[in-house]
């Protein structure tokens, strides 16, 4: 087992994580992997991955994306995106609403052959590329 780096070596290097999450937009921390030497197993020794200042770094790209993401599904004439975006905002009792009608609209002995689900698939790959 490896003996734990000091205080002022894991501070830099909480720095310089810090830095490299926000620079390159990371939203999971096996990410830094990718962009560092370090390994894994020396990352989780030192516990970084319980570093307040690297989880809010990540926690911020996430909720960055994740507006940015709101605002293209906003600004979208895709249908299924707006859908999404209206689900994400909707109250408690519209949900039920759309989860009810969903329900009463849906054939129990409806069943797609492999061909329709792809194709299905597809049209919604198709509509999230074009949603620009």
């Amino acid at each position: 087992m490896k003996k734990k780096i000091g205080k002022t070596k894991y501070k830099k290097l909480e720095n310089f994580y810090t830095d490299l999450i926000n620079e390159n937009n990371v939203i999971f921390l096996d990410e830094i992997f990718t962009f560092t030497d370090i390994s894994p197993s020396d990352f989780f020794e030192n516990e970084f991955d319980k570093s307040a200042p690297i989880k809010d770094a990540i926690e911020i790209n996430r909720a960055k994306l994740k507006r940015d993401l709101r605002i293209k599904w906003f600004e979208s004439t895709n249908a299924t995106l707006n859908a999404a975006l209206y689900k994400l905002i909707c109250t408690e009792e519209e949900k039920r609403a759309l989860s009810s009608s969903a329900a009463k609209n849906a054939q129990p002995n409806d069943v797609c052959t492999q061909e329709e689900y792809l194709k299905s698939l597809k049209e919604m790959s198709e509509g999230i590329e074009n949603a620009d």
